[in-house]
């Protein structure tokens, strides 16, 4: 019996640690344990034990319980989202998990673990919200308007690798097939995608774009499908975005990051054109142009598993590969030019150009954020300029780097023959910046990937690229010791 006290002392440490909501109920849904972590949706634990579930919730119906169904199934019932009030009258979403309870095989009770995600919802619902905007209807010609979307003449360079990816999206402009863009961080992969809208007879048609690692995996489905009201717990009549698509093009970024599951239900709407709401019985007739892009090389996606092969092969009838800035070199100068004019505008200054020093060092630089990275450096220079000349010192590489500015001429040799190791060194910094993020945040990720400036789901991705789970519990378990 002691051993028995020892533990249950051991796990409501724990359970006291942790960011999750912890919630025990008996065969009669009374309330029988809670964490502090419940705190974060409104329920205190010193008024909630004893209490039955229903009026903990008071507007949950017997029917969209899941402590009721899982206690008469038995079964566990994972990764849900709920909407729900609870009895302070706040509105509360959450991702919840919930589980029978067995004690010596016999049925005793069940328990939920949840995170509170109503911020997270509330940004999914202003996507659909600004996504169902970009169709408005324009009054005067009764079509979709679109604004601020890239042509082809917004792509910046006169290189062959450019002109050859202008000449192909002019040729597939007006197909109808799937496109694929593979291509690194910062290369332009939407305004690939927009070009390929805007030279199409369909431009006045809604193109509608969609980051998939920029949503948790539990809401992704509900923003690509919809939600019909009353098919599960909060949920609202909302079109998803493959409807508001429907006669354009639906544009999904980070494709690899999609969950298999999801993979799957794609692949069925752009095969069958039809698509059915989270929680709906009536399938809805579409239409839309798919364009998918991955900043991962398809080899690679396949190998790993990341991308299902059946999708991968739909998706890739029509391939694009971006060209990294580093293998269009001749093009640097365009784009310097191209971006200074753009922030003499903005910022009413009249600079005009670099010196031949930072012109040296900007083609002489591998660019691993390529065009993203370059307009950066240009807008951050122009900020603090008041000559008109930008001097390499005024590009401040030790704000980006961390370390002291430098330009390829003046690196030591040994360090000149290191850039090719550049991906893995930039490997070692990420890996480290990411531990040190979990332990200030005591082994919790969504703290952690908000202290770095990430989505959470694309720090699940590279946590598990890392194989950093073990470092999490060690963390929490050491939390707990303390």
């Amino acid at each position: 019996m002691e051993d028995l006290r020892v533990l249950s002392k051991q796990w409501e440490q724990i359970f006291s640690v942790i960011r999750e909501g912890v919630l025990v109920v008996d065969l009669d849904l009374r309330v029988t344990y809670v964490n502090e972590a419940v705190q974060n949706i409104g329920i205190y634990p010193e008024r909630v034990i004893g209490e039955n579930i229903f009026q903990v919730f008071p507007n949950l119906k017997q029917e969209h319980s899941h402590f009721v169904k899982v206690l008469a199934t038995g079964q566990p019932i994972t990764d849900k989202v709920l909407t729900f009030v609870t009895y302070r009258g706040e509105r509360k979403t959450t991702l919840t998990s919930t589980f029978p309870l067995y004690e010596n095989g016999v049925l005793t009770g069940a328990f939920e673990v949840f995170q509170d995600i109503s911020a997270i919802d509330e940004l999914s619902k202003k996507i659909v919200f600004y996504q169902n905007k970009e169709r408005r209807v324009d009054p005067q010609n009764k079509k979709h308007a679109v604004s601020s979307m890239y042509t082809v003449d917004s792509i910046i360079g006169n290189s062959q690798a450019i002109d050859s990816l202008k000449d192909k999206i002019s040729l597939i402009a007006d197909s109808f097939s799937p496109v694929l863009i593979y291509g690194e961080t910062g290369t332009g992969k939407e305004l690939i995608a927009q070009s390929i809208h805007t030279a199409s007879a369909k431009k006045t048609a809604p193109f509608i774009a969609q980051n998939c690692a920029a949503i948790p995996e539990s809401l992704l489905e509900g923003i690509l499908f919809g939600t019909e009201k009353g098919g599960f717990t909060g949920a609202d009549n909302r079109p998803g975005l493959f409807e508001l698509a429907n006669g354009g093009i639906l544009f999904l970024d980070e494709i690899n990051s999609m969950p298999l599951s999801l993979q799957a239900k794609l692949l069925r709407v752009i095969q069958e054109k039809k698509v059915r709401r989270v929680g709906g019985q009536k399938e809805i007739d579409i239409d839309f142009r798919i364009v998918a892009a991955t900043n991962v090389n398809p080899e690679v996606i396949l190998q790993t598993g990341e991308m299902r092969s059946d999708l991968f092969y739909r998706l890739n009838v029509i391939y694009l590969e971006l060209p990294p800035l580093r293998e269009r070199r001749e093009d640097i100068p365009l784009l310097i030019d191209h971006y200074i004019s753009y922030y003499n505008e903005q910022f009413n200054k009249k600079v005009l150009g670099v010196n031949q020093e930072t012109m040296s060092f900007f083609m002489e630089y591998a660019w691993p954020g390529n065009i993203r990275e370059l307009r950066n450096m240009i807008e951050r220079a122009m900020n603090m300029q008041e000559g008109e000349v930008i001097q390499l010192e005024d590009v401040n590489l030790g704000a980006l780097f961390g370390v002291s500015s430098m330009s390829p001429a003046t690196m030591p040799a040994d360090s000149r023959k290191q850039l090719g190791s550049l991906k893995d060194a930039l490997k070692e910094v990420e890996v480290e910046m990411i531990k040190q993020a979990l332990m200030d945040a005591n082994g919790n990720v969504s703290k952690a990937a908000r202290k770095l400036d990430i989505p959470q789901q694309t720090m699940n991705h590279k946590i598990d690229r890392y194989t950093l789970r073990p470092l999490i519990y060690q963390i929490k378990l050491s939390a707990t010791q303390k």
